[in-house]
């Protein structure tokens, strides 16, 4: 055994040194980050703050390519479609990336097979809100309005997340609750503040400036914890409502067939970038959670979020567009 250990020694340092001379290079030119909404949104932003700290480690410039469209799915495919050396990436969202396959009888793409997860770069906090003048100030007392005059009221249907966690409320409750399809959150505030909606999930950036103005009350986090910006608002789950956890969170995926080195030395460098000083700060100004998920975590949490979400299509009868 002894006399073995050396040719032991040697045939893994050789295997090691010949995995290290097949590691592709990266990168070698110029990485395109494609975001699939418009300059200015909490995608955006947060896309570009991490393109600028990984541009420096990584030796390239990192450019942020604005492709908004059909909530997203234009740039998705097109990314797809890229070829896979890590020098094309796209940055996604629940609602681009898990909604389109338990939303949609012919989806544009499968998340698992089309793609690569490189990292989770941002959480944020959902808040359903009701106008300041609505008659019920509390979840409680939503559920007895709603219960009293059945079929009457409705809810904000402006992102596929949203209708979900509304739908999953619809389900606990046993409420009847009407989705309106909206093109943005926008919009929707827009229509809850002039009455013509009953209640309306938002993030928590949009959320918290509406209930700060006046205009709009908090009834309850739709995510797992509650919010220092919004510290006296219960979340569902201290309310009684079973494993009621909805976050949204932004992304970083690369085309299915990247090398793993290549995307785990992407997500190293994104979570220095994420773990920066500097970028927290401007993360907690526009109300997003630094977070920093690799490759095999977010390929975890893809596997988890479809799983829930398919539980709550089939639960609640959503019928597929």
């Amino acid at each position: 055994m002894k006399k073995s250990a050396p040719w032991s020694v040697a045939v893994a340092t050789l295997a090691f040194c010949g995995a290290a001379v097949a590691q592709p290079a990266f990168p070698t030119k110029t990485i395109t980050l494609v975001v699939p909404f418009t300059a200015g949104s909490t995608s955006d932003i947060s896309a570009r703050l991490v393109a600028q700290k990984i541009a420096g480690p990584l030796g390239q410039s990192v450019v942020v390519e604005n492709r908004p469209g059909a909530n997203g799915q234009i740039a998705m495919q097109a990314v797809a479609r890229a070829a896979p050396d890590g020098h094309t990436l796209v940055v996604g969202s629940v609602s681009s990336t898990v909604v389109p396959g338990v939303l949609l009888k012919v989806p544009p793409f499968d998340i698992q097979k089309d793609f690569a997860p490189v990292s989770v770069i941002a959480g944020t906090t959902l808040v359903l809100l009701a106008a300041k003048d609505a008659p019920y100030n509390t979840v409680a007392e939503l559920v007895a309005a709603a219960k009293k005059a059945p079929g009457t009221m409705s809810y904000a249907n402006s992102a596929g997340l949203y209708r979900i966690s509304m739908e999953a409320l619809n389900l606990q409750a046993g409420l009847d609750l009407a989705p309106i399809a909206y093109k943005g959150p926008a919009e929707a505030a827009n229509d809850l503040i002039g009455g013509r909606l009953s209640v309306a999930p938002d993030s928590l950036g949009s959320a918290t400036r509406l209930v700060q103005a006046g205009r709009t009350k908090a009834l309850a986090v739709l995510s797992g914890k509650r919010s220092p910006a919004l510290p006296d608002v219960p979340t569902m789950l201290e309310l009684g409502y079973k494993d009621f956890d909805y976050n949204g969170w932004i992304s970083i995926l690369a085309p299915a067939g990247t090398p793993p080195p290549i995307l785990q030395r992407l997500a190293d460098e994104i979570a220095k970038a994420v773990a920066a000083e500097d970028v927290q700060q401007q993360y907690r100004a526009v109300a997003l959670d630094p977070v920093a998920m690799g490759p095999k975590e977010y390929a975890d949490l893809l596997a988890r979020e479809i799983a829930k979400y398919q539980r709550v299509v089939r639960d609640a009868r959503i019928e597929k567009q």
